[in-house]
């Protein structure tokens, strides 16, 4: 993904929702992204699916009320401390 404005539009999210000032309700499935924009923290209602990262950026924590899913991290930044509500 180049830009944020690039993955808000595609991915129907708003600024807030993309910061986690706003919940994303339900899940969100952003399984073929390989990269994430940085600044992109967001609160979801139940699971993010993240399965195709190989690397998070330093400062990536979202909140998960369901269970985050990166199942193809090689590397997990120091300081990674998101809130998980049921698995990792």
């Amino acid at each position: 993904m180049t830009n944020k404005l690039e993955f808000l539009k595609k991915y129907n999210l708003t600024e807030n929702q993309f910061l986690g000032k706003e919940e994303i309700s339900g899940s969100l499935n952003l399984d073929s992204l390989t990269s994430i924009p940085e600044g992109f923290n967001p609160t979801v209602g139940y699971s993010l699916y993240l399965d195709s990262l190989t690397s998070i950026p330093e400062g990536f924590n979202p909140t998960v009320g369901g269970s985050l899913y990166l199942r193809s991290l090689t590397s997990i930044p120091e300081g990674f401390n998101p809130t998980v509500g049921y698995s990792l």
